[in-house]
């Protein structure tokens, strides 16, 4: 790490770029004037004043009242400890906030929307959470061991356990005896069925929630795009379409 780095690590924490500057000045320093400090850091002298005075707010630094005016940091655990505490503060009373409005908002229409996600790692956080919201029935089909990840799993039979029926749908063995390790109920897609597309994932919740991925990439590079819906006629429709077309996976579990 360079001192750039330090500065940019600094700022995350809630400095100003000159506050983050001047305290890495004072830690070379280890006590300083404005001007001293102004020699060894981007900060013009001017400057040097109003930013030690936000640090010394922070409690990140000291003053000693003298002609002229010294400034040493406090030792650093200290800083340590206050600058994380202070975040840590920041970031619970902004959560808060946004949790307290959360849908307030007065909409004066209500829209059929369907959202898009982007990359695995997001389209796999966006399905287990709407695994986790299901109450009723849960039907993930996919045709790749892969895309049954250990935190898929876990919410898979987290969810039996709170009673909602969960099948797994695929055309792949492979797929339906992992699931089956699991304790999972399975439904083997009749191969009649198998779309031969580039779907990666399908998911339907309480039949009113659908989440569809496909894998795609220029060069054979292969990124996951996902779109997902929920609470409206379209979700329903797409839902009741999935169940014509690999036939009930509900009724016909494998044995």
């Amino acid at each position: 790490m360079e001192d750039d780095d330090a500065i940019e690590g600094l700022k995350q924490l809630g400095l100003t770029t000159y506050e983050a500057r001047v305290f890495l000045g004072l830690q070379k320093l280890g006590s300083a004037t404005a001007s001293e400090v102004a020699e060894i850091t981007d900060v013009p002298r001017s400057q040097v004043y109003g930013a030690a005075e936000g640090l010394e707010e922070r409690g990140l630094v000291e003053t000693q009242q003298s002609t002229p005016t010294v400034y040493r940091p406090v030792p650093l655990e200290q800083a340590r400890t206050q600058l994380l505490d202070q975040l840590a503060e920041t970031g619970s009373q902004t959560f808060d906030y946004l949790d307290s409005v959360t849908d307030t908002a007065e909409q004066s229409t209500q829209t059929e929307s369907i959202w898009m996600v982007n990359g695995e790692e997001a389209i796999t956080s966006r399905t287990e959470g709407l695994i986790n919201d299901a109450d009723e029935t849960v039907l993930y089909g996919v045709d790749e061991p892969e895309m049954l990840t250990p935190t898929i799993l876990s919410a898979l039979s987290a969810a039996t356990e709170t009673g909602v029926m969960v099948v797994i749908s695929s055309t792949n063995e492979a797929v339906l005896e992992k699931a089956k390790d699991e304790g999972l109920d399975t439904h083997r897609v009749p191969d009649e069925r198998d779309l031969n597309t580039s779907t990666a994932r399908f998911l339907l919740t309480d039949s009113d929630t659908i989440l569809l991925s496909t894998q795609s990439g220029p060069n054979g590079a292969s990124e996951e795009v996902a779109f997902w819906t929920s609470d409206n006629a379209f979700a329903a429709v797409l839902g009741e379409l999935a169940f014509a077309w690999i036939q009930d996976p509900f009724g016909e579990l494998d044995g």
